[in-house]
């Protein structure tokens, strides 16, 4: 079994980036961004109770390679993905011990859209966090 987590950013639970991840990684754990209350980032740092980011992030950190999958809408990530990379902030802030226990992790991405017309910067979000947070980013792909 691969030690892969996928984090699916999909606004549909049976939509066509659901179904690209069956295809892919069939039986592998998969976190439904639309299942979890993720509160939008804010300076303070500071979330209620019910906000479930960090829940999420020490799920992640039991593999080492984490799969973010996306819907590409308005060429780019979904919002719910968006929010989620946002986010991550908290991870160099105010809960760097966490952070730091990504350090090393693989990332790779897969997007799936109607169209075939994704250009390369695309993935360029994608990269750049892998690079600031040390993660190796493995790669990307679209279907």
């Amino acid at each position: 079994m691969s030690n892969k987590v996928i984090i699916n950013g999909s606004h549909r639970a049976d939509g066509d980036t659901s179904l690209l991840i069956q295809k892919i990684y069939p039986n592998q754990p998969t976190l439904n961004l639309i299942e979890y209350k993720i509160e939008l980032y804010n300076y303070d740092e500071k979330y209620s109770s019910d906000d479930e980011f960090l829940d999420m992030i020490n799920q992640i950190l039991n593999y080492d390679t984490i799969v973010i999958a996306t819907p590409v809408y308005w060429y780019s990530m979904s919002s719910l993905m968006k929010i989620f990379f946002d986010r991550l902030t908290d991870l160099i802030g105010s809960k760097k011990e966490i952070g730091r226990q990504l350090m090393g992790k693989k990332l790779q991405v897969i997007t799936s859209s109607n169209g075939n017309n994704l250009g390369d910067s695309f993935f360029l979000p994608f990269i750049e966090t892998a690079h600031y947070l040390h993660l190796e980013y493995v790669d990307g792909k679209h279907y």
